[in-house]
Order: structure tokens, then sequence, then C-alpha cells
């Protein structure tokens, strides 16, 4: 009989605990005893709305500071186009702080397309992409990363002329199209690029520079030279 009231006394308290537990938990997980009072948004804002920030943290924050989404929430805000990373944090008792970073576009692909870093596409969103002075890639679907590869090869070339590379275009699969900031065309092979461009950027001081308007396009698909067509209002 001892043996049995030890047993109940100690079965009646781990249940009363457990209760206790459960009653405290339900408790500190209403939001209105433990509500999120505080908001941090921290990032480059340059390209990303706060406003459209707010409206999908907002929604989260309903459920108070412990019961917080916080996966959810970071899964809603990488929707967003320009968002690359998400870091959400609390801080006891009302504080969630919200950073991240956004994705650095190096090329236009169409309209309203955009090429980050890594050579993937993404949306610009409600921004303008023709206020982002970005190149403009064409090539077909599904070969963007190798156009930024052939992009990061050549335009150090260009750079070293003080010029930029404007339109990146590879043509039938078999040649490439480069328009250049100062108006000038390049054709250069598919194939090991960077040679002619070497070429290009030994003779342009002293031959072309100073003839750059009245070129239409400088050919440098020959072995061991290239071909200059000058616009047809200066061949008179």
């Amino acid at each position: 009989m001892h043996a049995f009231r030890h047993w109940f006394f100690r079965s009646s308290l781990v249940l009363l605990i457990l209760l206790s537990g459960i009653l405290i938990w339900q408790k500190c997980g209403d939001p209105k005893v433990f509500p999120i009072k505080h908001i941090k948004i921290t990032g480059d804002l340059n390209h990303v709305n706060r406003i459209s920030l707010q409206q999908v943290i907002l929604p989260f924050t309903n459920k108070g500071f412990l019961r917080l989404d916080s996966r959810g929430l970071k899964e809603r805000l990488l929707q967003q186009p320009w968002v690359n990373t998400v870091t959400i944090r609390r801080f006891w008792p009302d504080i969630l702080a919200v950073n991240f970073t956004t994705k650095k576009p190096v090329a236009l692909i169409d309209k309203n397309d955009l090429l980050d870093e890594q050579g993937n596409i993404f949306s610009a969103g409600q921004i303008d992409p023709s206020l982002l002075d970005l190149p403009l890639f064409i090539a077909p679907l599904g070969q963007q990363k190798y156009l930024l590869q052939a992009f990061q090869t050549m335009q150090p070339f260009v750079l070293d002329l003080g010029l930029k590379i404007k339109l990146l275009k590879l043509v039938d699969q078999q040649y490439w199209y480069l328009q250049l900031n100062n108006g000038l065309a390049l054709y250069l092979n598919r194939t090991e690029p960077e040679l002619q461009l070497k070429r290009f950027v030994e003779v342009y001081p002293d031959v072309i520079a100073n003839k750059a308007t009245m070129i239409d396009y400088v050919d440098l698909r020959y072995t061991h030279g290239m071909a200059v067509k000058f616009k047809q209002r200066f061949l008179a």
C-alpha cells in the first residue's frame, strides 16, 4: 500500500508538471503575451522596396515572438526578385531583425530580366533595367552562363582602352558580335577571342582610336590581321 501511494504521488506530480508546462507554453505562445513590437530591416535597399518587405514580414509576426515561423518567413523573402540571402534573428523580448543581401546584376537578358554573378536569371521587378548601365547579352536560351564566362574574359581587354562592352551576342553559335560604348562594333571568332582582342588592343591607340567615329565595325576573325569597314558617309 505504501508503494502504491508513493507511485501514485510521483505519477501525479509528473502529470501536474507536464500539464503546467503545456499551459505555460500555450500562454507564452499567445501573441498578446509576447508580441513582436519592433522590426529591424537591414541590407542594401537600393533595389529592394522596404514597404514590399514589410508586407511580407508583418503577417508572420501575428503568431508572436515565440511562435514566429522563421523558416517560412525566410522562404517568402527569398522569393523577392532582388533578395539573395536572408538572416532572421529574434532578440528578447520583442525585436525581430531581418538582414538580407541583394543579387549583383552583371547584364541584361531581355526587357525585364537580369543576370547575376553566378549566371542565374532573375526579374528586375519594379526597377527599370535601362537605368542600371549594364551590357546586353543575346544568346539562345540556356547559354547565359557561357556568355557570362566569355564576357568576363573579354571585358578586361576593353577596359584597358577605357571602354566597356555594351552588347555581347553569340551569332549562329559561330562567332561573337560586340558593341562598345563608343559605338564601335567588333567581330570575333568563337574560339580564343582573347587572342584577337589582344591584337585589337595593340593597334587601337595608334590606328583606330582617332577614327573610331568613322568606323562601322572591325572584323578580327583573321589569323594575322583584321578588316575595317568605314561608315558610308566617310567613304566619299
